[in-house]
């Protein structure tokens, strides 16, 4: 059962009504109503209508909660197939046992960076925001100085549109080195 429909049951519940009494009520076959609220179906635009009329909830409330959820389950699936990829590759040499869910953001994003393609880079940037991505490119990765250099080069140009990147990684790098060092 999904959340959407997990709410359509508690409506259900407290309504004291019973799944075809308001399948009935709002013009469908019960077994539709039982497939939306097991999740076995999506909810149609006419039937959330109707049942956020029924329940007398906020317009759309109903369709929202199903993209939300979607979305969702969209990006779970996106992060999972990008830690397969880097498990393939032992780009977890550290973890035992790794799951999806028990990697940081900021350590996959390093990850699919270093060791990934661009296929897959082009997937971070459906799972995160730009600007983050960003951030943490700049603090984990640009800093490294001679070690990534080439790649970070790539990035700059490629995914930040950082004209001369060269001078730009250079001056991150000294700019960490002051910090880490207390000059800042």
């Amino acid at each position: 059962m999904n959340s959407t429909g997990q709410y359509i049951q508690s409506l259900v519940k407290e309504s004291g009504h019973r799944q075809s009494d308001i399948a009935r009520s709002v013009g469908v076959p019960r077994q539709l109503l039982s497939y939306v609220i097991t999740g076995k179906r999506e909810l149609s635009m006419p039937l959330a209508l109707k049942l956020e009329s029924f329940f007398n909830l906020p317009e759309g409330k109903l369709l929202k909660m199903q993209a939300e959820e979607s979305v969702r389950k969209y990006k779970q699936k996106l992060r999972e197939e990008l830690v397969g990829e880097l498990l393939k590759i032992n780009a977890f040499w550290s973890y035992s046992d790794v799951l999806a869910a028990d990697i940081p953001d900021e350590e996959l994003i390093e990850k699919v960076f270093t060791y990934l393609d661009l296929r897959d880079i082009a997937k971070l940037f459906e799972l995160y925001p730009r600007e983050y991505i960003r951030k943490v490119w700049r603090e984990r990765m640009a800093v490294q100085g001679d070690y990534l250099f080439n790649l970070n080069v790539m990035i700059a140009l490629y995914y930040f549109d950082i004209r001369q990147p060269e001078k730009y990684l250079r001056r991150v790098e000294r700019e960490y080195i002051k910090q880490r060092l207390g000059y800042a």
